[in-house]
């Protein structure tokens, strides 16, 4: 019984870090693949949850590069190049700053 238990947990804990640091990529197959096999066992509400989630995960905020417009990364050399940049702000520490801060 108990290495049924340490197995339980090493394999919820194997889920966790493939959820964590998998590519994106591999998680959109990993959710596709899921919500085929539940609609096969006739799990049709968990099938579509899992294409749902699956579908909000494909946007350009996951950083795939898929739909072509994300970043700088997809943009020509050109438009780069020329393109106005914010003005860089700098922070400048003092001495007495310093001092006054570790007073405190």
């Amino acid at each position: 019984m108990q290495e049924f238990i340490v197995a339980v947990i090493v394999a919820c804990a194997a889920l966790v870090v493939a959820k964590r640091y998998a590519p994106a990529a591999l998680k959109r197959a990993t959710r596709s693949r899921a919500a085929k096999a539940a609609s096969r066992l006739g799990w049709n509400k968990l099938a579509a949850k899992i294409e749902q989630q699956a579908e909000a995960g494909a946007s350009c905020a996951d950083g795939c590069g898929s739909c072509g417009g994300c970043g700088p990364g997809n943009a020509s050399e050109e438009n780069t190049v020329n393109a106005p940049t914010a003005p860089i702000k700098h922070t400048v520490v003092s001495l007495e700053n310093l001092r006054q801060n570790l007073r405190r």
